[in-house]
């Protein structure tokens, strides 16, 4: 008889503590977006000699899952919420080392108004129109995204230099103005990545624990903007100011990229150097035309050593034009350029890059789009690096 209350008792117990939280579950909602492509590439490396030209070139296929991420969301009461995004990249698997795993996002927010809301954790700061948007691959038409926003190539470019990647506070909202409305926002966080420190510098002199910024400087910025109520227009303009670490020596961007025909050179450590960075971004769509473009200018005030006849300035653009046939299908062409640094001005890489291209999708589900697109990436110089790239692949919402 004992055995039978005292079981009766727990069984009671578990009833009521199992319940509540599975009345926490039930608010969880739990989301995801992943994209899956096929492409080939094929490189062809021009480089001109007294005695003429020597072409050399290669190419490779490949099947790849791009990137995956999974997207945790729950209300916290009446005007707090929480948000959680989970991002795997080019095929991840942590036994095999292929690819990357990262927490995006990890953040609460107090909702006030629509002209109030306050973010606070790890978050993706809000500049330009594509930073916090360039992770939601089954909203975006094209299959490689602009430059700077591409995680596929993050170990080739350095979206630092052109991006702020973290912010940890974010104060932002809209007010209405006559027909429009306008959008503000205000954020701040850590230094670049180049700053945190990791498993190889963590207990270093001056160093911190592995995720921890080692610098006293921080970053802050935001952007304006204004856009009309059905969100067919939308302008703004974006800053940020931080430090660029310049401490170690460095190499170009593209000759770290690794790219031919690039010779490494380097610049001599010129410590911590002040940044700003300045972008603007607009977006419109007129009938079935859609239209997006992007500029980042970045400045720097560095005390360069004595006849360097570089720069650390750098620069990105990129304009976006599609066209929807029917609500299902639709097709668009692009174009992008991006200047890094330039140690060397004679080197092949000093004058950018330049991609250009187009594709076409087809909306198979509200949750399921079918892509292809071609992308032509090329130099601007005497010796041309051109790489093509012909892509295939799916988009899906889960």
């Amino acid at each position: 008889m004992k055995l039978f209350q005292r079981t009766f008792w727990v069984l009671l117990l578990s009833c009521f503590l199992v319940k509540p939280a599975f009345a926490q579950l039930e608010d969880l909602r739990i989301y995801g977006y992943m994209q899956v492509l096929g492409y080939n590439q094929r490189t062809e490396n021009v480089i001109t000699t007294p005695r003429g030209t020597i072409t050399n070139t290669a190419e490779r296929n490949t099947f790849s899952l791009q990137q995956m991420n999974i997207f945790l969301s729950k209300p916290l009461g009446d005007y707090f919420s929480a948000f959680v995004n989970l991002e795997f990249s080019l095929s991840y698997a942590s036994q095999r080392g292929w690819g990357s795993f990262s927490v995006e996002e990890a953040w609460a927010n107090y909702a006030n108004s629509e002209a109030l809301n306050v973010k606070a954790g790890l978050l993706l700061p809000t500049f330009n129109n594509l930073n916090e948007l360039k992770n939601r691959t089954p909203l975006l038409p094209y299959l490689f995204r602009p430059f700077v926003y591409e995680t596929s190539i993050a170990s080739l470019l350095n979206a630092e230099d052109f991006l702020p990647e973290r912010a940890f506070l974010q104060v932002y909202g809209s007010l209405p103005i006559g027909g429009m409305r306008f959008d503000y926002a205000l954020h701040t966080g850590n230094s670049e990545t180049s700053y945190i420190a990791s498993r190889n510098t963590a207990g270093q002199a001056g160093g911190g624990l592995t995720g921890e910024d080692t610098s006293p400087f921080k970053s802050v910025g935001g952007r304006i903007g204004v856009r009309n109520a059905a969100e067919t227009f939308k302008v703004g303009v974006s800053g940020t100011y931080d430090r660029d670490k310049r401490t170690d020596t460095t190499f170009g961007t593209f000759a770290a990229a690794g790219l031919p025909g690039v010779r490494r050179e380097f610049l001599a450590p010129i410590g911590d150097v002040p940044r700003v960075r300045v972008g603007a971004d607009l977006s419109f769509s007129v009938a079935n035309f859609e239209f997006e473009g992007e500029y980042i200018g970045v400045f720097h005030d560095a005390k360069y050593p004595t006849n360097f006849r570089g720069t650390l300035d750098k620069t990105f653009y990129y304009g976006h034009l599609l066209y929807n046939f029917t609500d299902k299908f639709f097709a668009y062409g692009n174009y992008n350029y991006l200047k890094g640094d330039v140690i060397n001005p004679d080197d092949a890489g000093a004058g950018g890059l330049e991609a250009f291209g187009g594709g076409a999708g087809y909306r198979i589900t509200d949750g399921l789009v079918a892509k292809a697109q071609y992308q032509r990436i090329q130099s601007r110089s005497t010796n041309a690096i051109t790489i093509n790239f012909i892509y295939l692949g799916l988009s899906v919402i889960f």
